[in-house]
């Protein structure tokens, strides 16, 4: 007790003397996670500019126009004559899209025959691709069925029959978990367990590269064990990070109005284990470097590739099985899915059995890894 004691005060001062480790612990984890979401406050892409080439120029291709600038998704900002002109524009990222209503267009659609609209959107990003085609694809489909219907019901039919014959059918789209479809809802909370992570092992390993650095193995306490040392230094990141739980998903999702639906209690029992086996990792990987810089630019670069690997931002079913596999060894990878099962999806806490229990392996074991390299290094 006398060992784990004087290691966790020792590891305490070493945080507050630290001015890089003091903003890191407590700078970026109040700063940050309030300001990271602030750009996507809005949540849902609305508006996105369009041009319109009209060759057209008959009533049909005006209401086609006028229902695709009600669109919410798209804004017809500019009207031209010729493509080239438009073309223009659109290279000078003016605008995002450009609608070409052909001069046969009416004329097609009165004979019968099929009407194509020409469509050339941004493919270079996605969300604004898909909001163009999307709402485009919307106002057509609507002045379609009208047009469909209205055939249908001079050939005799009555209004309804002619909506049941047009689409026999109907799809109704029920989007879970994300109602709205925001993209912050969709993005930040995730974004926001890896900063969790990523914050306990850049500090811990910058903490274990300072006391290589500039010698301070030697005002380590002498007297206590290997695992006094390792207990005393986990006592001293967990209470500091089950603070920042508070903040990020108890006070911070109710400022943002994120989707919560697990309670903070048990978020908090879940990602206990996602804390342990962090730290527990940290201190595995602190033995490794002799610089703390070093230790900033290592850790600092594995962020995007778990970011991508974590399985949120890109499907799990596409990432090679090796690179799949591997990942599992990282507390991030249990610990975000987990978490976005047991917030979003308002599973029971049962159905993240194996995600709770993968965490707790992972404790223990880099637990007694840290161990046996702390009393390998003798510090």
């Amino acid at each position: 007790m006398k060992g784990f004691l004087e290691e966790w005060r020792a590891e305490a001062l070493r945080i507050l003397k630290d001015p890089g480790i003091l903003l890191l612990f407590f700078g970026v984890q109040i700063i940050y996670p309030a300001v990271y979401p602030l750009p996507y406050r809005n949540e849902v892409l609305r508006n996105v500019p369009i041009a319109v080439v009209d060759q057209d120029t008959t009533p049909v291709s005006r209401q086609l126009i006028r229902m695709v600038d009600a669109s919410e998704t798209v804004q017809v900002a500019r009207h031209f004559a010729d493509f080239e002109t438009a073309r223009k524009t659109f290279m000078h990222r003016e605008i995002s899209g450009i609608l070409v209503v052909p001069p046969d267009f009416t004329g097609n659609i009165r004979k019968g025959r099929t009407a194509t609209l020409p469509l050339y959107c941004d493919g270079s990003y996605f969300l604004v691709y898909r909001q163009v085609a999307l709402g485009v694809q919307q106002s057509a489909g609507t002045l379609s069925a009208g047009i469909e219907i209205q055939r249908l019901t001079a050939s005799g039919l009555t209004r309804n029959q002619a909506m049941a014959a047009r689409d026999p059918l109907p799809l109704m789209n029920i989007f879970l978990f994300n109602p709205a479809g925001g993209y912050g809802a969709y993005i930040v909370p995730a974004v926001l367990v890896l900063i969790l992570h990523q914050t306990l092992l850049i500090g811990i390993g910058m903490l274990g590269g300072t006391q290589r650095e500039y010698g301070d193995r030697a005002n380590a306490p002498q007297n206590s064990s290997a695992t006094g040392r390792t207990l005393g230094r986990i006592f001293v990141y967990l209470p500091l990070y089950c603070l920042h739980i508070v903040w990020f998903f108890g006070i911070l999702f109710r400022i943002y109005r994120y989707p919560q639906r697990a309670d903070l209690w048990e978020l908090f029992f879940f990602l206990l284990p996602f804390l342990l086996a962090t730290i527990c990792l940290g201190l595995c990987l602190r033995h490794l470097f002799r610089e703390r810089v070093s230790a900033m630019m290592a850790l600092l670069f594995t962020s995007i590739p778990i970011l991508f690997l974590s399985g949120f931002s890109w499907p799990v079913e596409a990432i090679p099985e090796p690179l799949r596999i591997l990942s599992q060894l990282l507390p991030a990878m249990p610990g975000i899915a987990g978490f976005l099962k047991l917030n979003h999806m308002g599973a029971e806490f049962s159905t993240i059995g194996p995600e709770f229990m993968q965490l707790w392996l992972q404790a223990l074991t880099y637990f007694i890894l840290a161990c046996i390299i702390s009393w390998r290094e003798k510090f």
